[in-house]
């Protein structure tokens, strides 16, 4: 995850799908490449850019401007020295979560998030903007395919290297026409995808956790529920640009008792006895229940409950599932 080029360089090793690329530390060499593949293209930070890293451009001057922005002008430091220039991947993206042992491991719900702050997928990425499951695109086929030509080669290929992977890995994942292929790698849970993973996980998590470490999760099963999950991220007004601080946010003791909807906190804190927001994601707001329709309009009804000035959430949570429907 720390580590961009890092990771392309291990999928191009053993043979992982996943978009063509060159990676760059000189921005001369950057923009010659660029001109020649020409636009949509996307440009990504090397490091850690607290998910700022990645910029889908849409012409050559705008990838020209986040190629120099990174290598020569530093607006994201040390992580941006680094910069990988991959294709346009087109299809619908997807979420897989795979708990590991080294060897072993163990997929959770398939998911999928919504990254653009603005509904219909439009505007700027965020860090998530709200995420449900299961996502239907990733069928058992898509799955299985995930789980034989990335997950196994990667754990294989890490166990080669000496450093066998051990915790989550989390699989951002494009479904295209050609087969699954990797968009990129988590060294964690996602944020929102977590908070609609743990609802739908039966199996204790410490206990699946705790076999990852001592190498034994081929004894383990793991049983999710058949439901469906939704988060929807209240957000800041402004957000992912510069939003107000310190305003005070009513209507979450409507939810203290609720199992079916859980209000988790993110940019929240405590003044006076009262819970303000302090960040740019505030709340996300999960509901379960039996479908996914129904998980989306219980999700809702909570949001309308929840008040700070000028919140702000997308209102088109699972609308691609919605309208397989």
């Amino acid at each position: 995850e720390s580590s961009k080029v890092f990771a392309k360089d291990l999928m191009e090793r053993v043979g992982v799908p996943t978009a063509q690329h060159q990676s760059f530390t000189d921005s001369q060499a950057a923009s010659a490449y660029i001109r020649e593949q020409g636009a949509p293209i996307v440009v990504k930070a090397s490091g850690l850019a607290a998910g700022k890293g990645a910029v889908v451009c849409q012409s050559v001057d705008q990838a020209l401007a986040a190629a120099r922005e990174m290598l020569d002008e530093d607006v994201l430091g040390g992580a941006g020295h680094h910069i990988v220039v991959e294709e346009y991947m087109t299809g619908e993206e997807a979420s897989l979560f795979a708990i590991c042992d080294g060897e072993h491991f163990i997929t959770l719900t398939p998911a999928q998030d919504h990254k653009p702050i603005y509904d219909g997928d439009k505007g700027p990425n965020t860090g998530g903007m709200g995420a449900y499951a299961p996502a239907p695109v990733m069928t058992l086929t898509r799955v299985r395919e995930a789980e034989e030509r990335i997950l196994r080669p990667v754990l294989a290929e890490m166990r080669r290297l000496g450093t066998p992977y051990q915790g989550v890995l989390y699989c951002g994942l494009m479904c295209t026409d050609t087969g699954v292929k990797v968009v990129e790698f988590n060294a964690r849970f996602g944020d929102p995808e977590c908070q609609i993973l743990m609802p739908l996980l039966k199996t204790d998590l410490v206990d699946l956790l705790t076999a990852a470490c001592d190498g034994r999760l081929d004894q383990m099963q793991v049983e999710c529920a058949t439901d469906a999950a939704v988060c929807v991220v209240m957000a800041s007004d402004g957000y992912p640009q510069a939003y107000e601080k310190g305003l005070e946010i009513r209507g979450l003791e409507a939810f203290a008792d609720r199992d079916d909807v859980v209000v988790f906190h993110a940019g929240t804190a405590q003044r006076d006895g009262r819970v303000i927001t302090d960040g740019g994601r505030v709340l996300g707001v999960t509901a379960t229940d039996a479908d996914l329709q129904a998980a989306v309009a219980k999700a809702y009804s909570a949001v309308d409950q929840i008040a700070f000035d000028n919140a702000y959430c997308r209102r088109d949570i699972a609308y691609r599932a919605l309208g397989r429907a």
